[in-house]
């Protein structure tokens, strides 16, 4: 091969391997990605999981095909529509005002659409010029796939561990499967229509069986929480009034009152027990605020509970970085908040004229079965 026809061959792997670095990237910070992809209100919340997967099972599938060259023109072609469609969606986040990170490479490397639209440029080049210059009858053995693939995984895990401070054993599985896919496609028995579209199949597959949506395994009733204590919680205090300075003396399971005056004992209610240092207490609080945003429910049946504490920036930080708007709020004694939720949080119930009808963990919260209990 020519010169030109070597380097167009190495950025083709190069793009293969952003695309691969990208769907990883979003994949072990799933749960933000998803809530993204949920927050532009196109789709209800269930489908907007289906949604994020088959995105992150896409982009396999190109750096796949873009890495082992196979079908050379139709890889191209359609990793070039893929990124011209995520630019004209990138410049409508722009308009509308969003300026937040776009999780083109999840939490690992925050971009905001702005970023992310030239990173998708650059891209777009290279890709022309691959196009144009590219040998499309020049493929690289297996063994050369392995090491792309494990030097790909050692920056991938050192990112993940730099960004999160933690490495995700899931994220080598998903490596794993993409390498044997790239081999397996370096076979003769490539080209039979049924062993490709196993191979195509397979890095979605992966994605979900990985990382299932929610809906799969999680359902309202799963949350374990101390019913009877926060009922207790609605009846009229034993004192005039009730604050953490006050109560610290007492034990918390013969305490009552702290939800007293909050109104749940009259209408339906969203009432939210949040801690607001928690990651996923924040993620719940963002699909709250979504819900409540697309759906017109009113503001006052949305209340957040909190533990008390001093520190007043952490509280105005989870109103922030939720982008919620300051809902109806009440603080409670610490240790009664933990006893009420059994230090398992985010909790949230439905609670209609004082009596609880649902409840939540963040993962099973149900958009339909929420807007449909505060908007009727």
């Amino acid at each position: 091969m020519r010169p030109i026809n070597i380097l167009a061959s190495v950025l083709k792997i190069i793009v293969g391997g952003v695309f691969l670095f990208s769907a990883v990237s979003k994949f072990v910070t799933i749960d933000a990605f998803e809530m993204y992809v949920y927050s532009f209100g196109f789709l209800p919340m269930g489908l907007c999981f289906y949604l994020s997967r088959v995105l992150i099972g896409a982009e396999l599938i190109m750096g796949i095909a873009l890495i082992s060259h196979r079908n050379h023109r139709f890889t191209l072609i359609t990793s070039l529509l893929f990124l011209l469609f995520f630019v004209g969606f990138l410049v409508y986040a722009q308009l509308i005002g969003r300026t937040d990170s776009c999780h083109c490479f999840g939490d690992l490397l925050p971009f905001n659409p702005v970023q992310s639209i030239l990173k998708n440029a650059i891209l777009i080049l290279v890709l022309l010029f691959v196009y144009k210059y590219g040998n499309h009858e020049w493929s690289p053995r297996w063994w050369l796939l392995a090491i792309i693939y494990l030097l790909l995984t050692a920056v991938f895990t050192f990112y993940t561990a730099k960004a999160l401070h933690a490495i995700d054993p899931l994220s080598w599985v998903m490596m794993a499967v993409s390498l044997a896919v790239a081999i397996l496609a370096s076979f003769r028995f490539y080209s039979r229509w049924y062993v490709t579209a196993v191979l195509v199949m397979a890095p979605i597959v992966t994605t979900f069986i990985l990382s299932p949506p929610d809906s799969w395994y999680f359902g309202e009733g799963d949350t374990r929480y101390d019913e009877e204590l926060l009922m207790a919680q609605l009846e009229a205090p034993d004192v005039d009034v009730i604050t953490t300075d006050s109560i610290v003396d007492f034990d918390p399971t013969t305490m009552k009152g702290a939800l007293y005056g909050e109104g749940l004992d009259r209408g339906r209610h969203l009432v939210a027990f949040f801690s607001p240092t928690c990651g996923y207490c924040r993620l719940a609080a963002e699909k709250i605020s979504t819900i409540v945003a697309r759906n017109d429910i009113s503001h006052e049946s949305i209340l957040f509970v909190f533990p008390a504490g001093s520190d007043e920036a952490k509280y105005r930080d989870f109103y922030e970085q939720t982008h919620s708007p300051i809902y109806p709020e009440v603080r409670i004694d610490r240790n009664l908040f933990v006893h009420i939720t059994r230090a398992a949080f985010p909790i949230i119930l439905l609670i209609d004229n004082g009596v609880i009808t649902a409840s939540y963990s963040y993962r099973a919260i149900d958009e339909g079965e929420i807007t449909d209990f505060l908007t009727d």
